[in-house]
């Protein structure tokens, strides 16, 4: 049996890669999943069923500490590696797994829609065997990371999450068990404030965007990226506390904004109205904007306000077109079985790499 080992490290990665465990296992693959502790990680693989091993945790400190916390998590996890013997990693770029991965001989297929992320890409990708990305992203931005003799460079015309909207449907049940209404709220991420590429960059604070928010007279979904960001809970904020199934909580709200992209992106493509304050220029973000979704990027507090009382006025009825739109895109995680099935049919002809 072939085994699969998949390495999740933030809640956006729980949705997609949760979800080709899933689909991998319904097709025969053995598989362990490994996360770590940081944010709604753990409890999104939870949510969507999916067994894991808790391994290591983020470290909000400065580069010591996150260099510290991989080198612990690197250990605990050639552990587990060890015992399981996994044929395949899949995973985003991802120092740890990586470096696992490339000592015991296990072959890396990765996933990315963020060559923006310097260091990670760096300590990882050059040692992958297949990295999977979207027609979006210009290849030189990913070849510039690994070697052709090594590396297999692979494209699809769509994005990340496309992966999962195909697979999973939006349920009303989802956003009751929040005490939540369709159209009544919006979801608000803030910015990835403590990420490597967004060191010495200006972005707008977390509680100014939230009190712009709430003078829309809507409730504010809050889902934080930090435990500083739990402080802002109150009456009209709602935090919750376990992991949740996207694209529910998106469907069914009336407005997304972030300081990142992906939660962005996900509710253009059900065709919720978003709005994303990250100052980076991400080409899967312009492709989503050009293929006619509604995702608007703010560069000031003043446009989010005004982008946002804008939006809020957009009607609720036409959203199963863009569904349909999105669900016709090309997905990675298509792309990513499909690699691991090939490999292995290469293999029992004698044709493996």
């Amino acid at each position: 049996m072939v085994r699969v080992w998949i390495d999740v490290l933030t809640s956006k990665q729980g949705t997609l890669l949760g979800t080709l465990a899933r689909e991998l296992e319904d097709s025969g693959f053995e598989v362990l999943v490994t996360c770590r502790d940081y944010e709604y990680t753990c409890g999104v693989l939870e949510a969507l069923g999916v067994r894991y091993v808790s391994v290591g945790r983020y470290s909000e400190g400065g580069p010591y500490s996150k260099v510290y916390e991989d080198g612990l998590r690197i250990s605990a996890l050639a552990e587990l590696v060890q015992k399981f013997s996994p044929n395949y990693l899949v995973a985003y770029p991802n120092p740890p797994a990586a470096r696992v991965a490339y000592g015991v001989g296990i072959k890396y297929v990765a996933l990315t829609d963020s060559p923006h992320s310097v260091i990670p890409s760096r300590l990882s990708l050059p040692l992958a065997d297949f990295v999977i990305f979207s027609e979006c992203i210009p290849v030189d931005e990913v070849r510039v990371y690994v070697s052709e003799k090594f590396t297999k460079l692979l494209t699809y015309r769509g994005v990340d999450e496309v992966g999962w909207i195909k697979r999973l449907k939006p349920r009303e049940e989802d956003i009751r068990e929040l005490g939540l209404k369709p159209w009544s709220y919006v979801v608000f991420r803030p910015a990835e404030e403590l990420a490597t590429y967004y060191r010495n960059v200006v972005l707008p604070r977390t509680e100014d965007v939230l009190r712009v928010l709430l003078e829309f007279g809507y409730d504010i979904v809050l889902l934080p990226r930090y435990s500083s960001h739990r402080e802002f809970r109150s009456e009209r904020v709602v935090i919750p506390e376990r992991g949740f199934v996207g694209p529910s909580l998106t469907h069914y709200a009336k407005l997304v904004v972030t300081g990142g992209a992906s939660i962005a992106r996900e509710a253009a493509l059900l065709g919720t109205p978003s709005i994303t304050y990250t100052p980076l220029e991400l080409r899967v973000n312009s492709c989503v904007e050009s293929w006619g979704f509604p995702l608007r990027k703010a560069r000031s507090l003043l446009e989010l306000e005004e982008l946002s009382a804008q939006l809020l006025e957009e009607p609720v009825g036409f959203r199963k077109l863009y569904v349909d739109r999105a669900t016709s895109l090309e997905d990675p995680l298509t792309i990513a079985k499909e690699v691991l099935t090939s490999e292995e049919s290469s293999k029992s002809r004698g044709l493996g790499r």
